[in-house]
């Protein structure tokens, strides 16, 4: 069975983040590998923000990754969303608003590292 790198995406959907600073610690209790604002690279936007506060846009971290073994990518994206609504408590469905879209995506990968969306590295 193939490995696939499952990544959860946060978006601020609505003026807030949807997720707290207590379900980024237990999802990375959980073995998900949390992508931490404090460790983006000094070129993003908002630097020294990061580097003053430890955060984003007031959040500790807005993206993860886990690695499933799965048939196919939508199996893996299943599979991981589940086990992330397991250790949040939210549902990964939510719409959000209609301005700023879904609070929370999730994206596959076969093989096991994921390329952030702001192009720092190879995270996981």
């Amino acid at each position: 069975m193939p490995k696939f790198n499952v990544a959860y995406d946060s978006n601020n959907s609505g003026g807030s983040w949807w997720l707290k600073d207590k379900d980024w610690k237990d999802l990375e209790e959980a073995g998900w590998h949390v992508h931490w604002a404090k460790d983006r690279s000094s070129d993003t936007i908002f630097y020294r923000e990061i580097k003053k506060t430890g955060r984003w846009l007031g959040a500790l971290a807005t993206s993860a990754c886990t690695d499933i073994d799965a048939k196919d990518s939508n199996e893996a994206k299943r599979i991981a969303q589940i086990k992330w609504e397991g250790v949040t408590g939210k549902n990964g469905d939510e719409e959000g608003c209609s301005c700023c879209g879904q609070p929370h995506n999730f994206y596959a990968h076969e093989g096991s590292c994921y390329l952030n969306k702001l192009g720092d590295k190879n995270v996981c």
